[in-house]
């Protein structure tokens, strides 16, 4: 296959083809602009010593390892140190889905009664909507609310019989200095001057899309025009003041601010301070462990964990993946259809991929995330749900994990309390560099000076253990154009498979997740019904036999 071009400026030609790797790409790129660009963007304020340096922190407080990302095997990905495949496929199935979190097992919940196998790098299925329990206080490491419990969203929440809270825009506080300012009305403070000037402005372009759920799938011809310009040419005359903590808001939401988003993405984002949330006990992890769940107790064998799939060959008849389990072993199989609910970064280090489809995923920059979870002995932060800070903070909001306890009555005074603070890093190599550096004892003492500082010494006092999570590539960043390219993206889908991941499909968000499994299940049947080729059913698994004597 002869190597593909894209002519920068006069002399200056980038050349790749389906071999050529994301990082190769972004280093032609680099060389080419001369680091123009390339590590573009606002960045986040750090130095955050500098707070509450007169607060003697306690040394007895419990630092777990980490959780989020695992990099070992990825990396080995990237820099194509790959193992030896196995030529021949141990079996037939009809589908396998590439990926573990809300869209992977959207898609095996509407494959429920199909052949299909999951596979899964981690031991916890969930992606960035994994969590855990402190006394009987579910918190999550990542993805904490839906902003919509309607169309796909709201039957799977219905399927797994969960009951979500509702919280109107009292959800979020602001941070004045002094005290958390609730809510987006009424207020004295001049930001209320802003919110009202925002919603006002931005009130017929919210009534053409969803509830902060803006979908590939539904782009109008006027919608597509905001996908063209930065968020930045809409935000004028707003206070400083006002836009220094939206802009925390929107970096948390989306690893962005308004020179990085573009308006549809941007005004998609905002839409959520004025529309209600909804909060399940636990966050999102809640509809995911309980996604694994059912699997696990109805067809267990087609969901396989600690799964790191190597490759993916799509062939005109279906697909061919290479995965390695736990104990290292190598496996193949071939399928009708794969469903890929990975992101586009990784998808185009597994999938033979057309130059076309892979130049478009190349583009695409991503965020990264600090995220830490800090567990207390008993309550001592009564605010709202999400609670904001203006830039001087290295993280823009804490977030209280027993809010939907609360109010569904079922809150204990032994669960003690949650408290999660996001340190979000805009696209470029600065975070994850960070990140993979892992000086945990340096994150957390930077973060709990400051909630110190704000929270005052009953904070640290209560604080029993800290959880911290690292997200390398957490969020494709959707600036100007990204909905074109997605669109683009999911035309050129074959036969052979199907893309489920958020990023495919709308923003970034466990909607997206879950519309994005739903149509790629969907698709995958429809197609299977198509197909000429027949493959038998999974054989079934057998139990070891027993020794006789």
């Amino acid at each position: 296959m002869g190597g593909a071009t894209r002519r920068l400026a006069k002399g200056q030609v980038l050349i790749f083809d389906e071999r050529t790797t994301r990082r190769e790409f972004l280093q032609q790129l680099a060389v080419l602009l001369c680091g123009l660009g390339a590590s573009g963007g606002l960045s986040i304020v750090r130095g955050s010593e500098v707070f509450a340096a007169d607060v003697q922190l306690k040394s007895d407080v419990k630092l777990l390892p980490w959780t989020g990302d695992d990099f070992t095997f990825g990396h080995r990905l990237r820099n194509s140190e790959i193992p030896k495949f196995p030529t021949a496929s141990e079996r037939n199935i009809d589908f396998v889905i590439v990926g573990g979190g809300m869209a992977a097992l959207t898609a095996a919940h509407h494959l429920k009664d199909h052949d299909y196998l999951l596979l899964e790098q981690y031991q916890q299925t969930g992606g960035n909507a994994r969590g855990s329990n402190s006394r009987g206080l579910w918190y999550s490491y990542g993805s904490q609310y839906l902003t919509e419990i309607d169309g796909d969203v709201g039957q799977i929440i219905s399927d797994m019989r969960l009951k979500p809270v509702k919280v109107g825009t009292e959800k979020n506080a602001w941070w004045d200095g002094a005290h958390f300012l609730k809510g987006i009305d009424g207020g004295t403070n001049a930001i209320y001057k802003d919110f009202k000037r925002l919603r006002s402005d931005m009130k017929s372009v919210w009534s053409k899309m969803g509830n902060a759920t803006m979908y590939v799938s539904e782009l109008t011809p006027e919608l597509e025009k905001l996908d063209k310009v930065l968020l930045s040419t809409m935000l004028t005359g707003y206070s400083a003041p006002f836009m220094d903590l939206i802009e925390g808001f929107m970096k948390s939401s989306a690893c962005g601010g308004a020179n990085n988003l573009s308006a549809l993405a941007g005004l998609s984002v905002l839409e959520d301070l004025v529309i209600p949330s909804y909060l399940l006990e636990g966050g999102n992890p809640a509809l995911t462990r309980a996604i694994a769940n059912s699997i696990k107790q109805k067809t267990p064998q087609r969901m396989v964990t600690d799964a790191f799939v190597w490759n993916v060959t799509l062939k005109d008849d279906g697909a061919s993946v290479v995965y390695q389990d736990k104990g290292g072993n190598l496996h193949r199989v071939n399928c009708k259809h794969a469903i890929i609910a990975v992101s586009p970064m990784i998808a185009t280090r597994l999938v033979n991929l057309k130059v076309p489809e892979k130049a478009q995923m190349y583009a695409i920059r991503y965020g990264s995330y600090l995220v830490g979870n800090f567990i207390l002995n008993k309550k001592v932060f009564n605010s709202s749900f999400d609670n904001w800070l203006p830039s001087k903070y290295s993280f823009p909001d804490i977030t209280i994990a027993n809010t939907a306890y609360d109010l569904n009555g079922h809150y204990r005074k032994e669960m003690g309390q949650v408290l999660t603070v996001y340190q979000p890093y805009l696209a470029g190599s600065e975070g994850r560099s960070l990140l993979l550096e892992g000086d945990r004892d340096k994150f957390s003492l930077q973060l709990r000076k400051q909630l110190a500082g704000i929270l005052g010494k009953d904070f640290d006092a209560s604080l029993e253990t800290v959880q911290l999570s690292r997200w390398g590539h957490a969020m494709a960043v959707t600036g100007p154009d990204y909905f074109k390219r997605m669109k683009k993206i999911l035309a050129a889908q074959t036969n052979s498979y199907s893309f489920a991941h958020s990023s495919y499909h709308g923003l970034p968000a466990a909607e997206s997740a879950i519309r994005g499994g739903r149509v790629a299940a969907q698709r995958a049947l429809k197609i299977k019904k198509t197909k000429a080729q027949f493959f038998g059913p999974m054989p079934k698994l057998c139990a070891p036999s027993t020794p006789t004597t």
